[in-house]
């Protein structure tokens, strides 16, 4: 990259403020509306396959997540926070990015035939399937960064809406016809290709020309920020799914079909935080060039409405587990993927606030320290996996993984809050969290005494939590003013910065 430009221009922190708040809101409702139907094509595909197949299929898919990360490298982090910082630059970030796709495509795909090899040969033949998935992922995911690098969001809302309408359709074309496997993974290799050709349009049209730059002092100085992201991400994969090939091994494919049925819920769900975040996360890289104090603020608000938004979502998934896997599932899973569910939904509220940890650090350019935390917790979360597994009874390998998964958050949060207390100094805890406490427990008691009528159940808990919020003071009066401001505003240049 030719010099260095000078930092982003300041402008009002309000119009910031609400400009975040009206993308977090934008994003957060596109999403859900995409998970349901995503959803749907997972309960579609989980009793089209059923148990057997379904486990060699969240096996596969596993193997390729992993293999995905050395297709990236951390570069489609690291795009994002030095576009957002320097927008005038966005081109060339992009272009060395796109370069960079090229050999690291065939490394991951070499690392995809090698582990699936190693791991699990009888699914060899998938590999071609699961390779172009990769590929097609992955210049997906580099495009339409550039939407979030410029905080013009209203073209991802069409890229979620695009995609996931093809794997539904695709989907139940599979199921339709009583497709294999590898006719699922094309689903979202055809899901993913929309939002490629879409967000290349986009990007060509109103950023940059989509070329190619091969400039090697470049792309070695982002490949050195990217690379400990990669290394956090292949940490924090191998933590998520690790469990499954472990289960896998120990107990079958069926235990692992049981599990996923239920880590699915948990996997859906993560979406939320990562999509606060994902608008979150361009304005925490800028605020930290201001200073501690700034970014101690803006990190705040963040963990608060991470651990507001989690509480209602983690009571009504573990007190409503039986119903939630009746509706989504057939008979076989209901005993053990409902167990499953209410331990998963218990670590569901940590999931959100460790995303607040994971991305504030990756702002602050400590991404090492992200790494670090990731893989003690993969120590951990293996550990309790081979301890825990032997002590259970053999047709319960699946619930042992579930605790494993829920013990292993709480490390990740006392480890990362205090990695993080480190550079911010003291972080207000108690205070912020107790108004949500107290109304999370209000939302558990209504959650419960209508457990029986879910229909009834998730808007009442729904209508008690918010109330309760309002009255502990769980939510401010300059965050009501904030919300309503953010719902006038109709235009705010892209460019603008903290």
């Amino acid at each position: 990259m030719a010099g260095q430009c000078s930092l982003p221009r300041v402008t009002d922190s309000g119009v910031l403020a609400r400009r975040t708040l009206r993308n977090t809101a934008l994003l957060f409702v596109a999403r859900s509306l995409s998970k349901v139907l995503v959803l749907i094509a997972v309960i579609v595909t989980t009793n089209a396959l059923g148990e057997n197949r379904y486990g060699d299929f969240t096996t596969i898919v596993v193997l390729s997540n992993i293999a995905s990360i050395a297709a990236d490298l951390g570069l489609q982090v690291v795009y994002v926070r030095e576009a957002s910082r320097r927008p005038d630059q966005l081109g060339d970030y992009l272009a060395l990015t796109l370069a960079a796709k090229l050999p690291l495509a065939a490394i991951g795909g070499g690392l995809l035939a090698a582990s699936t090899a190693l791991l699990a040969h009888q699914l060899l033949y998938l590999v071609p399937a699961v390779f172009a998935l990769l590929v097609v992922t992955s210049l997906a995911n580099v495009l339409r960064s550039s939407f979030y690098a410029r905080g013009e969001l209203g073209f991802e809302v069409i890229a979620i809406a695009g995609e996931t309408s093809v794997l539904l359709a695709v989907t139940e074309v599979a199921a339709h016809v009583g497709g294999g496997i590898a006719f699922y993974i094309w689903a979202y290799s055809a899901s993913y290709a929309f939002t490629v050709i879409f967000s290349a349009l986009v990007v060509r049209r109103r950023y940059t020309p989509l070329r190619l730059r091969w400039e090697p002092a470049a792309l070695r100085r982002l490949l050195g920020s990217g690379l400990p992201f990669a290394l956090a991400f292949v940490l924090s994969t191998v933590y998520f799914k690790i469990d499954t090939v472990i289960l896998f091994r120990m107990r079958g494919d069926a235990q692992v079909g049981f599990y996923s049925a239920a880590y699915k819920f948990l996997e859906g769900l993560s979406f939320v935080p990562q999509a606060v975040m994902s608008v979150v996360f361009p304005v925490l890289s800028v605020i930290h060039l201001q200073g501690r104090g700034p970014m101690r603020a803006a990190y705040t608000r963040a963990y608060r409405l991470l651990a507001a938004l989690g509480m209602p979502l983690a009571i009504g998934t573990a007190i409503l587990a039986p119903t939630i896997v009746d509706i989504a599932y057939r008979a076989s899973y209901h005993t053990a993927t409902t167990a499953s569910l209410r331990v998963l939904g218990i670590a569901l509220l940590l999931v959100f606030v460790n995303n607040s940890f994971i991305y504030a650090l990756g702002a602050m350019d400590r991404q090492l320290v992200f790494a670090l935390l990731t893989g003690l917790s993969v120590v951990v979360n293996v550990v309790l996996n081979v301890v825990l597994i032997p002590l259970f009874p053999h047709d319960q390998g699946y619930l042992a993984s579930s605790w494993a998964t829920l013990l292993t958050e709480v490390f990740l949060f006392a480890i990362g809050y205090a990695a993080l207390a480190r550079y911010l100094g003291a972080l207000p805890w108690w205070r912020p969290s107790l108004p949500i406490a107290v109304s999370g427990l209000v939302c558990a008691a209504v959650t419960f005494g209508l457990r029986h009528h879910a229909a009834a159940a998730v808007p009442a808990a729904a209508v008690a939590y918010v109330a309760a919020m309002l009255i502990t003071g769980g939510v401010s009066r300059e965050e009501l003013r904030l919300v309503r401001e953010s719902l006038r505003l109709r235009r705010i240049p892209p460019t603008a910065s903290p």
